[in-house]
């Protein structure tokens, strides 16, 4: 296990969260308040996000700020990437349409 360096953790903490605070930023000239941010959901996901990218972090050994902060980002984002539903009409995964556990199982 790598050693601990809380400051490179938090900001890969903070990288975690920078996908939803973009997905805010774009939104910000909407007078009405989301809904989802007024469900328990929504709060838990971000918590797990920011808990995953401070754990990416770490595990991967990001040596410098930029590091920790595209570790932190980048987790969050390829496992949601990975987890989700392709488009319709995306043609790179064959005629099958393989879920993730089907994909992993090859």
């Amino acid at each position: 296990m790598p050693p601990t360096n809380w400051p490179l953790i938090w900001f890969g903490v903070v990288g975690g969260l920078v996908p939803d605070a973009l997905r805010l930023i774009k939104n910000h000239h909407d007078a009405d308040v989301p809904a989802y941010l007024k469900r328990f959901n929504f709060w838990l996901g971000l918590t797990l996000l920011a808990v995953l990218g401070g754990a990416a972090a770490w595990l991967l050994d990001a040596n410098g700020v930029k590091t920790a902060l595209a570790c932190g980002y980048s987790a969050p984002q390829l496992l949601s990437k990975l987890l989700s539903k392709p488009p319709e009409g995306a043609g790179d995964r064959g005629d099958r349409g393989l879920g993730y556990r089907t994909w992993w199982a090859l």
